[in-house]
């Protein structure tokens, strides 16, 4: 493993270990710069691909779709729903120096700062689709804020999140999903680091 490698590793694992907002905040003011390197160059983390991919794979109707990016980060998802001609995204994350990056990237409609574990004010609500990845993990965002967000999904509308393993059984997210009104188009378990272990689920949800 080379200095980069070991150097990008040590910061997914500080993120990995954050014990609240203000926690986060600090780390990924400092990780900003360097995070789309550490994580896609370097790590070549593939969850977010996947589950841009998934949710365009079950969308009707691409042109009129209105997403939700949620914990949107430097922009990664909607880089890729781009890439797949949605054309409105709106995006919302906790760090500003994240929003900075993302904002230069110029992908989305809107851009709001908040924290998803609270009850969030969206004024683009509700949405066809919510997509998140890299947020439903350690330390980030659990079963509150899933449920925060699925307020602000339209009737028959999709949720396609990674959730992280620990998150996903100390939530309890298959009793949630159970008890939720939705069909679930998709849950799997697979790797987001290529040769890694299984280490989140890939979940589809659409709204009854």
């Amino acid at each position: 493993m080379n200095g980069d490698s070991k150097k990008a590793r040590r910061n997914l694992q500080r993120a990995r270990a954050i014990t609240g907002s203000d926690d986060a905040r600090s780390v990924y003011a400092q990780w900003a710069a360097s995070y789309d390197r550490d994580v896609f160059s370097t790590l070549k983390v593939t969850g977010t691909d996947t589950i841009a991919d998934l949710l365009c794979e079950h969308t009707a109707d691409i042109d009129s779709a209105r997403i939700l990016d949620a914990g949107c980060g430097t922009g990664a998802v909607a880089a890729r729903l781009k890439a797949h001609g949605f054309g409105l995204i709106d995006g919302v994350d906790l760090s500003p120096e994240m929003l900075s990056i993302a904002k230069a990237k110029q992908l989305y409609r809107t851009l709001i700062e908040a924290d998803l574990n609270q009850p969030l004010d969206l004024p683009q609500s509700p949405y066809t689709a919510i997509v998140s990845a890299g947020t439903f993990t350690t330390g980030h965002v659990g079963a509150e804020g899933f449920y925060n967000l699925f307020a602000h999904l339209e009737g028959d509308g999709l949720m396609a999140c990674v959730i992280a393993n620990p998150v996903w059984q100390h939530d309890q997210f298959d009793a949630l999903i159970d008890n939720m009104p939705v069909d679930v188009v998709i849950n799997r378990i697979e790797a987001t680091i290529p040769d890694g272990e299984p280490d989140a689920h890939m979940l589809v949800l659409r709204r009854n």
